[in-house]
């Protein structure tokens, strides 16, 4: 049996999304980032505190490339499925430390993908992410 820390959980609570603009600002201010076509994570470690979840993720999809709000919502959607089924690898990741993983998950693409290459390209950005934070 695993420690609750560590069970698999399948939910995306609202507080696991990041919302605050002090925060969301400091993303994209050091330049600390992965990718992997047509996603790019935006990340940034910092001391965790005691009200904050160990990793807050927000999507974005650029208003420039898709210019019908449904076209960004469905992709917004897809991240959000991808992210909330493979989360548990990011958890994992920051678990051990006293740490929190505050992170953008961006689409780059021109067009909408499927499903399965969202899916793969999250968890090639996770990988990349891991090797990233362990040389650090």
């Amino acid at each position: 049996m695993t420690p609750p820390q560590l069970q698999q959980r399948y939910k995306l609570p609202r507080k696991n999304i990041l919302r605050s603009q002090k925060a969301i600002t400091g993303l994209f201010q050091p330049g600390f980032f992965v990718g992997s076509f047509p996603l790019r994570i935006n990340y940034l470690l910092h001391p965790k505190t005691a009200e904050t979840p160990s990793v807050q993720v927000m999507f974005s999809v650029s208003k420039k490339r898709f210019k019908k709000a449904t076209d960004r919502n469905r992709i917004k959607r897809l991240l959000r499925e991808v992210y909330r089924l493979n989360q548990h690898e990011l958890q994992v990741l920051v678990l051990n430390e006293e740490q929190q993983l505050a992170m953008a998950l961006i689409y780059t693409g021109q067009e909408l993908l499927p499903f399965q290459v969202l899916k793969s390209s999250f968890l090639q950005c996770v990988q990349k992410l891991k090797k990233k934070l362990n040389h650090a």
